[in-house]
Protein backbone atom coordinates (compact mmCIF):
# COMPACT_ATOMS: atom_id res chain seq x y z
CA UNK A 1 0.00 0.00 0.00
CA UNK A 2 2.84 2.23 0.88
CA UNK A 3 4.64 1.59 -2.61
CA UNK A 4 1.57 2.41 -4.38
CA UNK A 5 1.04 5.88 -2.99
CA UNK A 6 4.96 6.45 -3.16
CA UNK A 7 4.61 5.66 -7.22
CA UNK A 8 1.22 8.26 -7.37
CA UNK A 9 2.67 10.45 -5.15
CA UNK A 10 6.40 10.99 -7.64
CA UNK A 11 3.83 10.64 -10.45
CA UNK A 12 1.77 13.34 -9.37
CA UNK A 13 4.75 15.89 -9.09
CA UNK A 14 6.55 14.59 -11.99
CA UNK A 15 2.89 15.84 -14.25
CA UNK A 16 2.89 18.92 -12.18
CA UNK A 17 6.41 19.87 -12.71
CA UNK A 18 6.08 19.22 -16.14
CA UNK A 19 3.25 21.25 -16.39
CA UNK A 20 5.02 24.46 -15.18
CA UNK A 21 7.94 24.22 -16.71
CA UNK A 22 6.33 25.85 -20.29
CA UNK A 23 4.80 29.12 -20.87
CA UNK A 24 3.80 31.00 -23.57
CA UNK A 25 4.91 34.24 -24.80
CA UNK A 26 2.27 36.72 -26.21
CA UNK A 27 3.60 40.48 -27.84
CA UNK A 28 1.25 42.84 -26.15
CA UNK A 29 -2.24 41.76 -26.18
CA UNK A 30 -2.96 38.34 -25.37
CA UNK A 31 -5.63 38.18 -27.21
CA UNK A 32 -4.57 39.13 -30.88
CA UNK A 33 -4.45 35.79 -31.80
CA UNK A 34 -8.39 35.93 -32.01
CA UNK A 35 -8.01 38.03 -35.00
CA UNK A 36 -6.34 35.60 -36.91
CA UNK A 37 -9.20 33.11 -36.77
CA UNK A 38 -11.47 33.47 -39.67
CA UNK A 39 -14.56 31.23 -41.00
CA UNK A 40 -15.18 30.39 -37.59
CA UNK A 41 -18.41 31.89 -37.21
CA UNK A 42 -19.66 33.45 -40.62
CA UNK A 43 -21.30 37.24 -41.01
CA UNK A 44 -24.51 36.07 -41.73
CA UNK A 45 -24.97 34.33 -38.86
CA UNK A 46 -28.59 34.98 -37.07
CA UNK A 47 -29.56 33.64 -33.27
CA UNK A 48 -32.15 31.27 -35.43
CA UNK A 49 -29.83 29.71 -37.11
CA UNK A 50 -27.37 29.47 -34.64
CA UNK A 51 -30.29 27.41 -32.42
CA UNK A 52 -31.28 24.93 -35.10
CA UNK A 53 -27.66 24.34 -35.14
CA UNK A 54 -27.66 23.66 -31.59
CA UNK A 55 -31.05 21.41 -31.81
CA UNK A 56 -29.80 19.48 -34.59
CA UNK A 57 -26.88 18.76 -33.11
CA UNK A 58 -28.81 17.68 -29.93
CA UNK A 59 -31.01 15.15 -31.87
CA UNK A 60 -28.15 13.56 -33.24
CA UNK A 61 -26.65 13.04 -30.17
CA UNK A 62 -30.25 11.40 -29.96
CA UNK A 63 -30.07 9.55 -32.57
CA UNK A 64 -26.59 7.94 -31.90
CA UNK A 65 -27.73 7.14 -27.61
CA UNK A 66 -30.94 5.08 -29.37
CA UNK A 67 -28.51 3.67 -31.88
CA UNK A 68 -25.79 1.98 -29.49
CA UNK A 69 -29.05 1.06 -26.92
CA UNK A 70 -30.77 -1.26 -30.42
CA UNK A 71 -27.14 -2.80 -30.04
CA UNK A 72 -27.15 -3.03 -26.19
CA UNK A 73 -30.36 -4.58 -26.86
CA UNK A 74 -29.34 -7.20 -29.48
CA UNK A 75 -26.45 -8.31 -27.51
CA UNK A 76 -28.75 -8.32 -24.20
CA UNK A 77 -31.71 -10.27 -26.63
CA UNK A 78 -28.77 -12.78 -27.91
CA UNK A 79 -26.88 -13.46 -24.68
CA UNK A 80 -29.77 -14.04 -22.47
CA UNK A 81 -29.67 -17.55 -22.95
CA UNK A 82 -33.54 -18.62 -22.55
CA UNK A 83 -33.84 -16.57 -19.15
CA UNK A 84 -37.52 -15.15 -19.64
CA UNK A 85 -36.69 -12.37 -17.38
CA UNK A 86 -33.76 -11.25 -19.16
CA UNK A 87 -35.12 -11.84 -22.66
CA UNK A 88 -37.90 -9.22 -21.51
CA UNK A 89 -35.68 -6.91 -20.18
CA UNK A 90 -33.95 -6.77 -23.54
CA UNK A 91 -37.48 -6.47 -25.42
CA UNK A 92 -38.09 -3.97 -23.57
CA UNK A 93 -35.09 -1.81 -23.89
CA UNK A 94 -35.29 -2.47 -27.91
CA UNK A 95 -39.20 -1.50 -27.86
CA UNK A 96 -37.97 1.93 -26.09
CA UNK A 97 -34.85 1.94 -28.17
CA UNK A 98 -37.31 1.73 -31.14
CA UNK A 99 -39.33 4.44 -29.74
CA UNK A 100 -36.89 6.97 -28.92
CA UNK A 101 -35.53 6.57 -32.29
CA UNK A 102 -38.66 7.33 -34.41
CA UNK A 103 -38.89 10.45 -31.66
CA UNK A 104 -36.02 11.75 -32.17
CA UNK A 105 -36.17 11.21 -36.25
CA UNK A 106 -39.56 13.04 -36.20
CA UNK A 107 -38.04 16.01 -34.48
CA UNK A 108 -35.62 16.39 -36.55
CA UNK A 109 -38.22 16.45 -39.36
CA UNK A 110 -40.19 18.84 -37.41
CA UNK A 111 -37.18 21.20 -36.48
CA UNK A 112 -36.66 21.57 -40.77
CA UNK A 113 -39.81 21.92 -41.16
CA UNK A 114 -40.32 25.06 -38.73
CA UNK A 115 -36.94 26.41 -40.38
CA UNK A 116 -37.94 26.03 -44.36
CA UNK A 117 -41.80 27.11 -43.31
CA UNK A 118 -41.80 29.67 -40.59
CA UNK A 119 -38.36 30.96 -40.51
CA UNK A 120 -37.53 30.96 -44.36
CA UNK A 121 -33.80 29.16 -44.04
Amino acid sequence: MRNKLSKIFASGIAFSSLATSVFAQTDGDPNSWLGSITGLVPEDTTLSSIIISVINWLIGGAVLVCVVMLVWAGYSYMTAGGDEGKVSKATKTLTNAIIGLVIALLALVLVNFVKSTFLKM
